[in-house]
C-alpha cells in the first residue's frame, strides 16, 4: 500500500510538471509568434555580439535575409555615429543595464535608417550575461517629418528664404565665430522701394508674386556663402561672412541694385521695384546682433531720405 501511495504521489507530481511544461511551451510559442510578427525589429546576439536571431521585421528594414546576418556582428550595419556612442552602449549593457537611444544605421542598399533602440542583457541563473536582445523601431519617416517641420519653422512660407528666426540664429553664430577668429563680417539691411504702391494698386496677391520674383533676383545676386533672409513684409537681410576686403559688402550691394535695373513682370502687370541698402560691419558698428541690425537699419533710412535705390555704410564703418 505504501508503495502504491508513493507511486500515485510521484505520478501526480509528474502530471503537474508535465502541465507546467506544456504551459511554458504554449507561452513560448506565443512569445515566438509575437516576436516573429512584431512590427518592430528584434535581434538576439551572444555575449560577443554575434547575431543568433533576427525577426522578419529586421530583414524588412535592413534588406538582409536571416541567412546573410546570422553569425555576423551588428557593426556591419553601423552608420556614421561617433565611436563614443558605441563605447557608452557597450559599457551600459556589459554592466547589466539596459541601453536606450537612437541609432542611424545603414541598410543593404547603403541608405540610412533611423531607429529607436533598446538593448538589454540576458542572464543565466548565476547572473552571468549570456546574450543581448535588441529591440528597434524604425523612426526614419518621423525624422524626415521632424526635419520638414524644422525647415518650415525657419523658412519664410512665401519665398522659401530663411525667416527672421533663422536669420537671428545665424547672425548669433556668425558673431560668435567672428569673435573666436577675430574676423570681420557685414550685415546688409534691404528695404524695397515702390512695393507699397504695388499692393495698393494691384492687391496683395500680386504683391506676393512680386515678392517671390524679388527673392529670386536677390538669391541670384548674392554668393553661395552669403546668408539671405526675409525678415518682414518687404525687408530682407544679407550676412557677408569673413570679409577679405573693405569694400566687399559694397560689391555685393551693387550687384543687388543691378538686379532691379529691369522691371518685374507678373502676368500683365509690369512694376519697377528698387531697393535701399544699409550696411553695418562687425565689430566697427557693434559687437551684438541688435546693435548691428539697428546700425544697418539706420543707414538704410538715410538712403530712403536721400533718394532711394542706393546703398551706404554706417558712419563708423565708412
Amino acid at each position: 500500500m505504501a508503495e502504491n501511495k508513493e507511486l500515485l504521489a510521484r505520478n501526480r507530481q509528474l502530471e503537474k510538471e508535465l502541465q507546467e511544461l506544456k504551459r511554458r511551451e504554449s507561452l513560448f510559442r506565443k512569445l515566438a509568434s509575437a516576436v516573429e510578427h512584431s512590427p518592430i525589429s528584434v535581434m538576439i546576439t551572444d555575449r560577443n555580439g554575434n547575431i543568433e536571431y533576427v525577426n522578419p521585421k529586421f530583414c524588412e528594414v535592413t534588406g538582409y535575409t536571416q541567412k546573410e546576418v546570422l553569425g555576423k556582428n551588428p557593426r556591419f550595419l553601423k552608420g556614421e555615429e561617433k565611436p563614443e556612442l558605441y563605447r557608452q552602449l557597450w559599457e551600459t549593457i556589459l554592466s547589466g543595464r539596459e541601453w536606450h537611444g537612437e541609432l542611424r544605421n545603414r541598410n543593404k542598399n547603403g541608405g540610412y535608417v533611423w531607429e529607436l533602440a533598446s538593448i538589454s542583457p540576458l542572464k543565466d541563473e548565476t547572473g552571468f550575461i549570456t546574450h543581448f536582445v535588441g529591440v528597434k523601431e524604425d523612426i526614419t519617416e518621423l525624422k524626415r517629418l521632424q526635419a520638414e517641420l524644422g525647415l518650415m519653422a525657419h523658412s519664410d512660407e512665401l519665398t522659401g528664404l530663411p525667416n527672421r528666426a533663422l536669420f537671428l540664429d545665424r547672425l548669433e553664430q556668425v558673431i560668435n565665430r567672428a569673435k573666436r577668429h577675430r574676423n570681420r563680417f557685414a550685415l546688409l539691411y534691404l528695404d524695397l522701394d515702390g512695393f507699397k504702391s504695388v499692393n495698393d494698386q494691384y492687391g496683395h496677391r500680386a504683391g506676393d508674386e512680386v515678392l517671390k520674383a524679388v527673392a529670386d533676383r536677390l538669391m541670384a545676386s548674392v554668393r553661395r556663402s552669403d546668408t539671405l533672409a526675409r525678415i518682414g513684409g518687404d525687408e530682407f537681410t544679407v550676412i557677408i561672412d569673413d570679409l577679405k576686403h573693405w569694400d566687399e559688402p559694397g560689391h555685393v550691394a551693387r550687384n543687388l541694385l543691378e538686379a532691379f535695373n529691369t522691371p518685374i513682370q507678373i502676368d500683365r502687370i509690369v512694376v519697377q521695384i528698387g531697393v535701399s541698402i544699409g550696411i553695418s560691419v562687425f565689430p566697427d558698428d557693434g559687437e551684438d546682433g541688435q546693435t548691428l541690425i539697428s546700425s544697418a537699419d539706420t543707414a538704410m533710412y538715410e538712403i530712403k531720405r536721400g533718394g532711394k535705390s542706393n546703398y551706404t555704410y554706417t558712419r563708423k564703418s565708412v
